[in-house]
């Protein structure tokens, strides 16, 4: 049986050391240390195989045979190889339950109960402390995804403290953009080409964090090379037209090659719509390939991604009548409003249209190469393209010399990494080190076709900008795994990083002209500026910064009982201020208040985890408290018309993360993830004003995601495997536009109940899949209107984006 996961755990000091089976079925573990063992064993659709109290002399080699047993509700299984030496597979949970770190995996069981059409948001909503707003019901449009507060990506109107503070891997390649520390969700929209998610909360250790790692980091990692030849397709289609398909083939294993290709498209409508009947549609692709080569004990591979994903995008609606909003932006048209147009409804094409695209490009390589017993060396290089494409061509709410939008920032990144591995007795050292330069172009144009303007030619009255960064991020880490005695482990460690950043315009060159335009100039270093009839959001005048710090962190943990480990820490991050949008630091901010935000991140908790028979046969539990004090944030708020309101502040969170996954029988699997979590700003100014002691914005007072899978034999030998899970949000409070600042009002808590099924057969399965099946009318996501976005006088009023009511899907799947 190739492709199985083998797991060799040493008693004393839970140190694991993991193997695959080769096609044969064999399997081999190398320069054991003598102890004491645990063997686990996992395959699919095979119960775990364990084996205690494996007794390892000096100079000795086991030898051990070993049968697995299929799961009692199986049928026949034709075994592919999941895993063949050098991939990246989904941390086991021993390697959990081993860590000094919070540390969540969502495997395929959490994955699959959010639909064939989820996308990287949704899949980071079953986590802990997650919470995830944005205005479609697919991967192909954009969603902001926060953990324990600290948020990432654009899908909403701003009041998100600490955005763009997560860091996002990819096969464990960053994919944040480093000039922008922004993600696009939509960049990963085929649910199908992942193969699990790891999140790990805080900035984690030194040598594995990147230039976003201030409240945690998100591993997506795709589907892998296999040991043997095989494929699969997944179709489904299902409410609101939405039609997926996707597909994957693996190569098996050919003189050390191993590669595999898969790729997945959507296209569908939204589940808002507007009463000419246009519904808001959307469409995504993505394309993934890896090869990977191993020999001995090392390993090179080289990979590659594409994703293009598009949608038109609702607007915000009020919740409650307003005479001056309707439909058609006239006097005496018909309210829009969820009190009065339809909780789901949204304005008519012709009144409001905006299409925004998102592309990510990634072309990479690692290797893994053993220098000798106890020293390892991997270095791995990428090229990363990041565009957005946002093109409004009707908005009755901004008709003048600013009506459409033609908003194409883009972003160039090449780095490279380099980590060596020292194992010594009682220390595992680690060093490392990387380089990163981008080139980021904030092009945008907000021009009316009727003055001469077009998406490349600026009109009078219109909005430019075309702004260039430079950056170059680097960072030199160290740190020691110590563990003075078996049962004790303290990882101190500290990392060195910089940040340096030149700004320049070229908007002469990047645009053309219409007759009479005069650009506005400014410079905010200076404070020179010219007046024209055309406003320029960049600034005039060149300028160079670069600033650098120390990140010192400490983590422990103690194995209290084989079961039971505690584990502890401090760390602390630093994160470079975005750049870019309409506004901020170069731009409109003076660069010279270029200031380094620093994360403080404290945790302390413990973890149980039991292996055997009974109720708790693989159970694994965990508890963490945490406190968060993140300082000296430039909180940029972006506003409808491409202006930004740049506010000052540092906020303070704190709370406990819990997470639960138990198989009590082998056909029974439930999980469990949940939070408490309060937040708040020590300091927050905005325009002189002070509001400190506000509650954050949109940080839940409770997170819940909870679900059971049980798979049994019906009527005819007929395999069902049927999954309930529930998510629950808590109160948040919300973003107050009238003031640019948080305020003391709250949006409502709000659950989902999501069914599925699964019959499968020996080599396809039927699926179904309810979503939100109580259909619940609820938002996630609402702030306080100043009036701008739809030109009234006064503000003060709700705007929200809903979410999706019911909606239902069916699928067939493939596999051979």
């Amino acid at each position: 049986m190739p492709g199985a996961q083998i797991t060799l755990t040493e008693a004393s000091t839970h140190t694991a050391t993991r193997a695959t089976t080769d096609a044969n079925g064999d399997f081999q573990v190398t320069n054991v240390a003598p102890g004491t063992y645990s063997l686990l064993i996992n395959q699919s659709d095979f119960d775990m195989y364990r084996q205690s109290n494996i007794q390892i002399q000096p100079g000795q080699t086991v030898s051990l045979s070993v049968t697995l047993t299929l799961h009692p509700v199986s049928q026949t299984v034709e075994v592919h190889g999941d895993i063949t030496p050098g991939v990246n597979v989904m941390p086991s949970e021993q390697e959990v339950f081993a860590s000094d770190e919070q540390i969540r995996v969502l495997d395929r069981k959490q994955i699959d109960t959010l639909g064939p059409i989820a996308g990287a948001a949704q899949m980071v909503s079953l986590a802990p402390g997650a919470n995830v707003t944005g205005y479609g019901n697919s991967g192909a449009t954009k969603y902001t995804v926060s953990l324990n507060g600290i948020s990432q990506g654009w899908g909403g109107y701003g009041g998100y403290t600490g955005g763009a503070s997560l860091n996002i891997t990819f096969d464990g390649f960053p994919i944040v953009d480093p000039a922008t520390d922004l993600w696009q969700s939509a960049t990963l929209p085929q649910t199908q080409l992942i193969q699990n998610v790891n999140v790990v909360y805080g900035p984690g250790d030194p040598i594995d964090r990147w230039y976003a790692n201030v409240g945690g980091s998100i591993e997506f990692t795709p589907l892998q090379p296999t040991g043997k030849f095989h494929g699969d397709v997944w179709s489904s289609y299902g409410s609101y037209n939405q039609r997926d398909l996707a597909f994957d083939l693996a190569s098996g294993v050919y003189n050390g090659w191993s590669a595999i290709v898969a790729a997945g498209g959507n296209l569908g409508d939204d589940f808002r719509s507007g009463p000419d009947g246009f519904n808001n549609p959307s469409k995504d692709y993505a394309v993934y390939s890896k090869a990977l080569k191993t020999f001995e004990d090392s390993s090179f591979d080289l990979g590659g991604y594409f994703a293009h994903s598009g949608g038109y995008r609702a607007q915000v609606i009020p919740m409650t009548a307003n005479p001056l909003i309707t439909m058609n932006g006239q006097p005496g048209g018909v309210v829009y409003s969820q009190a009065t147009s339809g909780f789901y409804s949204s304005l008519p094409y012709d009144s409001y249209n905006k299409y925004d695209t998102n592309e990510m490009g990634n072309i990479n390589g690692r290797f893994n190469v053993k220098l000798d017993d106890s020293t390892r060396i991997e270095d791995q290089a990428w090229y990363m393209y990041v565009r957005r494409l946002h093109d409004r061509l009707n908005d009755v709410y901004n008709l003048g010399p600013q009506v459409d939008e033609w908003n194409n920032p883009h972003t160039y990144t090449v780095g490279d990494q380099v980590d060596v591995t020292k194992s010594l007795s009682g220390n595992l050292i680690n060093v490392g080190a990387y380089f990163i330069h981008t080139m980021y172009n904030s092009r945008n144009n907000f021009y009316d076709p009727l003055l001469g303007g077009s998406y490349d030619t600026v009109n009078i009255g219109g909005k430019i900008r075309s702004s260039y960064f430079n950056q170059d991020d680097f960072a030199v880490a160290l740190q020691d795994d110590f563990h003075p005695y078996s049962k004790l482990h303290i990882t101190p460690g500290i990392r060195y990083v910089g940040f340096d950043v030149g700004y320049s315009q070229a908007p002469l060159q990047d645009f053309n002209f219409a007759p009479g335009v005069m650009l506005s100039q400014f410079c905010p270093s200076t404070q020179f500026s010219l007046a024209g009839n055309t406003k320029n959001q960049g600034a005039i005048c060149d300028n160079h910064q670069n600033r650098s710090g120390v990140e010192p962190s400490v983590n422990a943990s103690y194995y209290v009982l084989p079961w039971l480990t505690l584990y502890g820490g401090f760390m602390e991050a630093l994160r470079a201020p975005e750049l870019g949008g309409g506004g901020g630091l170069f731009q409109s901010v003076d660069p010279n208040s270029y200031h380094l935000a620093r994360q403080i991140y404290e945790q302390g908790g413990f973890k149980i985890h039991t292996e055997g028979s009974g109720p708790l046969r693989t159970m694994i539990f965990g508890a963490a408290f945490y406190h968060e004090d993140y300082k000296y944030q430039e909180i940029d708020i972006p506003l409808s018309n491409g202006d930004v309101i740049s506010a000052n502040g540092s906020s303070v969170y704190h709370g406990l993360n819990v997470f639960f996954d138990d198989d009590p029988i082998s056909s029974v699997h439930v999980f469990a993830n949940l939070n408490f979590e309060k937040a708040s700003y020590s300091n927050y100014v905005v325009s002189g004003l002070a509001y400190n002691g506000s509650p954050v914005p949109y940080v839940p007072a409770q997170t819940l995601d909870a679900g059971v899978y049980y798979s049994f034999k019906a009527f005819h030998r007929l395999t069902l495997e049927p999954t309930g899970e529930f998510q629950f949000i808590g109160t948040q409070n919300v973003f107050d536009n009238t003031v640019g600042a948080p305020s003391n009002q709250t949006m409502a808590a709000y659950g989902t109940l999501n069914l599925s099924l699964k019959i499968p057969f020996k080599h396809f399965e039927l699926t179904f899949a309810g979503l939100n099946v109580l259909n619940n009318g609820y938002n996630v996501y609402e702030f306080i209107s100043s009036g701008g976005y739809f030109g009234t006088p006064t503000g003060g009023y709700m705007l929200a984006y809903p979410g999706a009511p019911f909606t239902a899907y069916g699928g067939v799947n493939f596999h051979f």
